[in-house]
């Protein structure tokens, strides 16, 4: 009588614990973050022509200011899913103070968190923006949960987060545009909604500058999601070049670039994370992937140790024939306040107009 009474509880138990399940999945299912392919964040036709040929650019995954040279991170083979309160202040202090100080007329910003308990509902896109009084901010949202579950004994919980750009200068428009899901229905539930963010710029010689704010998948283990994802921002790049416009693109891309100085960087593994090669042939030759080949982001399977720590190279920036980069350079901050360097590009636009087919021939010029 006892053993059945014990069973009986035993299966009630299994069954509500099935049914909370359940309903959590519907729940996260039915409240969760669904974007457009493409969001429109502003629409400005009014918006002054610039009578610019060079420009800055800074590029910085901020690690929601709580990936700091202590912390590991469990998706990366380490525990931890968050660094101290105190901690995270004063990695946001570091990273607002960085941005704030820096004079480029662009800034590229990933993992900038709004709401979210992994940086103790920390704003982080008012406090950096506010230190830019005189820069626009542009924010596209690309993780947002209400409960992330894992890891289980400490879970992630409430995530918003997102990608930012500051502009010196007010663009035409401003656009989020989603990268397609590559995860399985479930996983999507609570992985991140990838996306690049396009702002363009009419000039004074009648083209436009497309900037764009890309932050790539890095845990899918086969690479598929990664390849869908280029392929999306290929098209997307390649036909606005063909029009005449002056591309860049900029971030965090969860690859190593196709450069002679960062192919030493594809040894860098873990059980966990496998950076990709970009083929060396994705891009017509007249595209340029530019870096000073240094690194740019560290491993988080375990706290930082200089000259220990695995590093890789996966920041850096893809310029349009039409575009030529005078400087490049990785600032060295020694992962003192996120998992990532920042790294500053300066450009000048040429007058010159090589428009490519997909196999690099010419097209036209003039």
């Amino acid at each position: 009588m006892k053993v059945r009474k014990i069973s009986r509880f035993l299966l009630a138990v299994c069954f509500f614990a099935l049914s909370a399940c359940l309903l959590f999945i519907l729940l996260i299912s039915l409240t969760g973050y669904k974007p457009d392919r493409e969001t429109v964040l502003t629409d400005m036709p009014g918006a002054a022509a610039l009578d610019i040929d060079t420009l800055e650019i800074l590029t910085w995954n901020t690690g929601y200011a709580g990936l700091d040279s202590g912390m590991d991170f469990f998706y990366d083979g380490g525990s931890k899913t968050r660094t101290g309160k105190a901690a995270a202040l004063e990695n946001l202090e570091a990273i607002a103070s960085l941005v704030a100080r820096n004079s480029a007329d662009f800034v590229f910003l990933q993992e900038v968190d709004r709401a979210s308990s992994r940086s103790y509902k920390i704003d982080m896109l008012s406090e950096i923006a506010n230190r830019k009084p005189l820069y626009a901010a542009f924010y596209g949202i690309n993780y947002s949960v209400f409960f992330v579950p894992v890891p289980i004994a400490s879970p992630m919980g409430k995530v918003e987060s997102g990608i930012l750009t500051l502009s010196r200068h007010i663009p035409l428009q401003s656009i989020r545009y989603a990268y397609p899901p590559g995860q399985s229905w479930l996983k999507n539930l609570f992985l991140l909604d990838r996306c690049f963010l396009m702002c363009r710029y009419p000039l004074k010689n009648g083209r436009q500058l497309v900037l764009i704010n890309t932050h790539n998948s890095a845990f899918d283990s086969e690479g598929e999601q990664r390849r869908e994802e280029m392929l999306v921002l290929k098209d997307f790049i390649t036909a606005e070049y063909e029009k005449g416009n002056y591309v860049i693109a900029g971030g965090d891309w969860n690859q190593i670039p196709p450069i002679e100085s960062a192919k030493h960087y594809s040894g860098m593994v873990t059980e966990y994370f496998a950076p990709l090669v970009i083929p060396a042939d994705f891009m017509p030759p007249s595209w340029k992937w530019v870096s000073d080949g240094k690194p740019t982001n560290r491993f988080l399977n375990a706290p930082y140790v200089k000259g220990k720590t695995m590093e890789t190279l996966l920041d850096f920036f893809l310029i349009s024939p039409n575009v030529k980069a005078i400087h490049v350079e990785r600032m060295d901050e020694n992962y003192q306040h996120s998992d990532h360097n920042p790294l500053v590009g300066k450009f000048v636009l040429s007058d010159i107009i090589i428009a490519t087919t997909m196999q690099g021939r010419p097209l036209r010029s003039s």
